[in-house]
């Protein structure tokens, strides 16, 4: 097989294989949703979050009584023997002992130094914890879903301006085999337009497999079979983002990590109540019902039965607790300033960092600007070069340089569009903002 029918063959590849990802787009809000359904960490969070509401109940703080029933039977046999003061005796062989007892009894704990309510608060921010867990997690996901999404658009442009480059470069050693036949050109220019064949040729089979391989990454990231086909748009377009300002404020409202961090200072705050509570004495209490019954083939009583309510009240107050009221209030506080340093911290870092990713993003705007204008004059110039060349008024080498300035004109366009879309991104997930349904 010749160089030319590989060629051919290679465009013909490309061609087929854009006709099938035409036919299977798969848009960015599909893989989010299918990466967020199918991510077993995002499953586990969300069980998390379940288990955290059947905790969150005003009985296991402490605010309902406990109710318990009791019952027991018995039965015994024994030989006695029994002595009277009066000289008389009794025996009884395998006399029977019949006891029964049935209870029923609550306990309440009327007051235990406000520890219920501390507890049924953190009951409250551990609910509200487990669920920013999730959404924090779903909010990576959809981020990371976004950046491998814009790489393999960025990898399908790439394949697109390597095609097109080949089939500019074909253009030409048709050309130059004309004019060859016709005795206006050498040999030389023909070989030379096929090197360029050739070249672009190997680049597009180097890219395609790029973009193979990117794709069954990212059918794995979507948490399914990696040989799934798709395809994905060639366009990476801009929006408009809001003032530096506005993304910060965003940023330190919004933010998954300082809502985090939020609410691990109200946790600590509540453990310092409950800390508290023992500095107070804990009130109990106790309302039953109970009933009793026995019989004796042997003794004093033939038979015996009580039954009625019973009530009680019960006042504890610890004296000493050998310093642990202290010390968890000391570790309590620690861990509360720890919070706020961490707080602080964390607020200067998103600050840098969104200023950071904001100058960058108008940067690479201002740069795609200039590039989109570039890809249009380079394209003009490409097409007058050629029209010179068939003119006879301008070499051939002028035409290759026409086509490798284009091409790079168009690489460097998608570059920087897919850098703005990554800075973009980084914004928008740094500000807490909504990446496509979580």
């Amino acid at each position: 097989m010749n160089i030319l029918s590989k060629v051919r063959l290679v465009v013909l590849f490309g061609l087929i294989s854009g006709m099938a990802w035409s036919q299977q787009v798969l848009s960015l809000e599909e893989a989010v949703q299918i990466a967020l359904e199918n991510n077993f960490q995002v499953q586990i969070l969300r069980n998390n979050e379940d288990i955290a509401a059947n905790s969150n109940t005003y009985g296991n703080a402490g605010y309902l009584p406990r109710v318990s029933t009791t019952g027991t039977v018995t039965y015994s046999s024994n030989n006695t023997e029994q002595k009277f003061f009066s000289g008389d005796t009794r025996t009884g062989v395998g006399a029977g002992n019949t006891s029964a007892r049935a209870g029923l009894e609550a306990t309440w704990t009327a007051f235990d130094g406000f520890r219920m309510f501390a507890t049924k608060e953190r009951l409250d921010m551990l609910e509200s914890r487990s669920h920013v867990l999730t959404q924090q997690e779903m909010h990576g996901i959809a981020t990371d879903v976004q950046l491998a999404y814009y790489e393999l658009v960025r990898l399908q442009q790439q394949i697109g301006i390597t095609e097109t480059s080949i089939e500019l470069n074909q253009s030409l050693r048709r050309l130059a085999s004309d004019k060859l036949r016709l005795g206006a050109s050498t040999e030389l220019e023909v070989l030379q337009a096929t090197n360029a064949v050739n070249a672009d040729s190997s680049a597009l089979l180097n890219r395609q497999e790029q973009l193979r391989q990117a794709k069954m990454a990212f059918n794995l990231l979507l948490g399914r079979e990696s040989d799934i086909a798709f395809g994905v748009p060639e366009t990476i377009d801009p929006i408009v983002m809001p003032a530096l300002d506005a993304l910060t404020q965003q940023a330190l409202d919004h933010n998954y990590q300082l809502s985090l961090l939020d609410v691990d200072q109200r946790l600590a705050a509540i453990t310092i109540k409950e800390a508290k509570a023992d500095l107070y004495p804990r009130l109990n209490l106790n309302l039953g019902y109970s009933f009793s019954y026995s019989r004796a083939e042997v003794g004093f009583l033939l038979s015996n039965r009580t039954f009625g309510p019973t009530g009680g009240v019960s006042l504890t107050y610890d004296l000493f607790t050998g310093r642990n009221l202290k010390k968890d209030i000391a570790n309590a506080n620690i861990y509360q300033d720890n919070i706020q340093l961490s707080r602080k911290d964390l607020t200067l870092n998103i600050r840098s960092t969104m200023s950071q990713l904001f100058q960058q993003y108008q940067s690479l705007l201002q740069v795609r600007e200039l590039e989109l204008r570039n890809v249009e004059t380079s394209t003009r110039n490409t097409e007058l070069a050629r029209q010179l060349y068939q003119a006879g008024r301008a070499t051939d080498y002028a035409v290759r340089e026409a086509i490798l300035l284009e091409t790079q004109v168009k690489d460097r366009l998608s570059d920087y569009s897919y850098r703005m879309k990554m800075a973009e991104l980084q914004m928008k997930s740094l500000a807490g903002m909504p990446m496509y349904g979580e």
